[in-house]
């Protein structure tokens, strides 16, 4: 579970991420990202209904969650983060998102260096 102070929560934070962010993107994942004021990284998930049903979107929901909870102290702080699912997603288990989601995150530079 992701906790409160690190989630994107508001429409105007989507909304500055999507259009001053930069997006790098694999098979089933993208990540739009930008630098914000914040000193914590706020993370936002967009699971549109092209993935399927109210189950299937809340499955891939928890399984994004539970790819990124691991790695969450290891991200810079300062920035805005969303993670798109695409929907070819729904046919990948946990292991083969998380793989994506680091090579995303790697692609983006989104690793702290000093840790």
């Amino acid at each position: 579970m992701i906790k409160k102070e690190f989630r994107l929560k508001k429409k105007y934070q989507f909304n500055y991420t999507y259009h001053a962010g930069e997006t790098v993107g694999e098979r089933h994942l993208l990540i739009c990202f930008a630098k914000s004021k914040n000193k914590v990284i706020k993370i936002g998930l967009s699971v549109t209904k092209k993935v399927g049903n109210a189950v299937t979107r809340n499955r891939v929901k928890r399984l994004l969650r539970a790819s990124i909870s691991p790695v969450l102290s290891k991200l810079k702080k300062d920035y805005n983060l969303i993670i798109i699912a695409r929907p070819t997603i729904t046919s990948i288990g946990l292991n083969e998102i998380s793989e994506e989601l680091m090579v995303c995150l790697k692609k983006a530079g989104l690793f702290n260096e000093n840790i």
